[in-house]
């Protein structure tokens, strides 16, 4: 499995709502990202964030950025977002979920 990991800020008054969209357009885009594997935004209350999403190939991330996915969710939260997020990819080397999580 794959990462692609945003770093971003918000506006602290803004973590609320840019959590909310974040809910609702990673669930109306998701069908369109090929091998989605799911997503979590992580903040903090000074407004940095990371939205980590999961695919299972690093091929099926890449493609989604080819396609305008990803440039699609970003343009969700422009006016959410202060500065300009940055993206990088890592590949999921361990994981531990509790039991019955996938």
């Amino acid at each position: 499995m794959h990462a692609r990991v945003t770093f971003l800020e918000f506006k602290p008054e803004d973590i609320d709502d840019s959590a909310r969209l974040f809910q609702e357009a990673v669930s109306a885009i998701h069908e369109q990202e090929a091998g989605f594997q799911g997503a979590f935004l992580l903040v903090r209350d000074d407004g940095t964030a990371l939205a980590i999403n999961f695919a299972d190939t690093l091929d099926n991330l890449r493609e989604n950025d080819r396609k305008g996915v990803y440039q699609t969710e970003v343009a969700n939260f422009r006016s959410l977002i202060v500065g300009h997020p940055r993206r990088e990819f890592f590949r999921i080397a361990a994981s531990i979920l509790p039991e019955g999580e996938d």
